[in-house]
């Protein structure tokens, strides 16, 4: 039986439950008289205003006394049209936000693939397609230089979805796959952790050679933690999951950078 799903988007009170700091009326005490406070709640009105409407979010911890409603949040859109039942193994385009609002983040606006068998979402970042930021500079101009950068982003879907196609076609020896968990476990260095267990499957969908599958492995793996090992004095020990927004987007993007090198690699072995 096939299964489906379709994906609940949140509510102000979601938002305000899960991410506060996306409500931060004003800036962290710490910033300077140049920086224009514009809250992220303003931009998710402007966004729901053109179809995009927020699935997931997230923000990251602080030990500052106080900080917690300033920190860098993460958002996941997904348009109205894309709102339709997802079936296990679906790969889905997201518009993936990041901001704060204590001077560490502009609003930074990129490319998301949501796949409904592991949940947690690839952010894509390529040598041709980055990030887009918007600053903190305030203007009468600031609405349409966020939907500009929407759909900028927006643009490069038929791309990427075209890219994951064909790396569903690049199947990888087991040395390849191993060589590209190697080089994924230096995004986060563990000596307990061999590329082995960053390629183990968690269902028996994932089980399979091809690059995409490969990538979504370790992906998952390194995101969620949670990888059974021994480390040197015998002990044993669980990886935790990642829970830092930084961490989270910049080793999603580095995979993906990793994937294009691997299909490169791939396609010159052919």
């Amino acid at each position: 039986m096939t299964t489906t799903t379709v994906p609940a988007v949140l509510s102000r009170d979601d938002l305000r439950r899960i991410a506060p700091s996306v409500f931060a009326g004003q800036p962290w005490h710490g910033m300077s008289g140049r920086y224009r406070m514009v809250p992220t709640i303003e931009v998710v009105d402007i966004l729901r205003d053109r179809g995009f409407l927020p699935v997931k979010a997230r923000q990251s911890h602080t030990r500052i006394p106080e900080k917690g409603d300033f920190t860098r949040h993460l958002i996941r859109f997904r348009h109205a049209d894309h709102l339709e039942p997802v079936t296990v193994g679906q790969e889905t385009p997201e518009l993936v936000l990041t901001n704060s609002h204590d001077g560490t983040s502009a609003y930074r606006f990129m490319a998301g693939i949501f796949r409904l068998v592991c949940g947690n979402g690839l952010t894509v970042q390529s040598a041709d397609f980055g990030s887009i930021s918007v600053r903190h500079s305030g203007g009468s101009d600031f609405r349409e230089r966020i939907i500009d950068a929407t759909y900028r982003v927006v643009e490069e879907t038929p791309r990427t979805l075209e890219k994951i196609g064909a790396w569903k076609q690049i199947e990888l020896s087991r040395p390849q796959q191993e060589a590209f968990a190697a080089a994924a476990s230096e995004l986060k260095p563990n000596p307990s952790i061999t590329p082995s267990h960053l390629l183990i499957p968690r269902r028996l969908e994932d089980d399979r050679p091809d690059l995409w599958h490969t990538v979504n492995r370790v992906q998952e793996n390194m995101i969620k933690g949670d990888l059974r090992a021994m480390n040197a004095n015998g002990r044993r020990i669980r990886t935790r999951p990642i829970r830092s927004v930084d961490a989270d987007i910049r080793i999603n993007r580095a995979l993906w950078r990793l994937a294009e090198e691997m299909a490169k690699l791939a396609s010159e072995v052919l």
